[in-house]
């Protein structure tokens, strides 16, 4: 399916395609891919109807990590980068873009694939590190009043993955650049949520910390 434009929102979902390891290049969809567009037209939906925020479910489109196109975005989705192995170019691209105030959100993935993510933002930051967030940070309470940080995970039938995590790292001056959904993948609850084959409850939890994750990004 091609990108939907939508030239008068304020707000466009922009998913990554980013450089795959050898691993990934087998017969299914792109890990980049997973969930799209059904992820992008229910969220999207629904930050227009909570938020004040200018958008609707055709705001979205695929952006290379190594394109110039990223600046354009000051919130990105990153799907499955346990997958991500960085060239160069989208290394450069990376960084900058977060020192120029971008924030991305890493989604769908478990077990030691966090470990890689580390090692891909090492590349980007090699004196920085990624930490664990709690429910006091400010990006738990920057729209919704997220109560609990505890969900059903998404993989119960994986022997890697375990419970729900959240994980970040800040720039030199505090900010958040980031969010890491280890164990988890709010693309697929959202996505599940259209579709009514998921909890109720933690497809919601799903949709507001989405929302706060954007609002965080846009407000910082």
């Amino acid at each position: 399916m091609p990108d939907v434009g939508d030239e008068n929102a304020e707000f466009t979902f922009a998913r990554v395609q980013f450089n795959m390891t050898f691993e990934a290049l087998f017969d299914r969809e792109a890990p980049w891919h997973h969930d799209y567009p059904y992820a992008e037209d229910l969220y999207l939906g629904l930050v227009a109807e909570y938020t004040g925020v200018h958008t609707s479910p055709e705001a979205y489109q695929i952006v290379q990590l190594d394109s110039e196109d990223i600046f354009r975005f000051p919130f990105v989705y990153i799907s499955e980068p346990g997958f991500m192995d960085l060239t160069d170019a989208e290394e450069v691209n990376l960084r900058e873009y977060f020192e120029r105030g971008g924030f991305a959100m890493f989604d769908d993935f478990r077990g030691v694939d966090l470990d890689h993510l580390r090692l891909q933002m090492k590349k980007l930051f090699p004196n920085r590190e990624m930490f664990q967030l709690e429910i006091q940070d400010p990006l738990f309470s920057s729209f919704f009043e997220i109560d609990s940080l505890q969900m059903d995970p998404p993989y119960t039938d994986n022997r890697f993955s375990g419970l729900p995590e959240f994980w970040s790292m800040r720039d030199e001056h505090g900010r958040l650049i980031m969010i890491a959904n280890q164990n988890n993948d709010l693309g697929e609850f959202w996505e599940g949520l259209d579709r009514g084959d998921v909890s109720l409850e933690s497809s919601a939890k799903a949709v507001r910390l989405g929302v706060n994750y954007l609002m965080y990004a846009m407000e910082h």
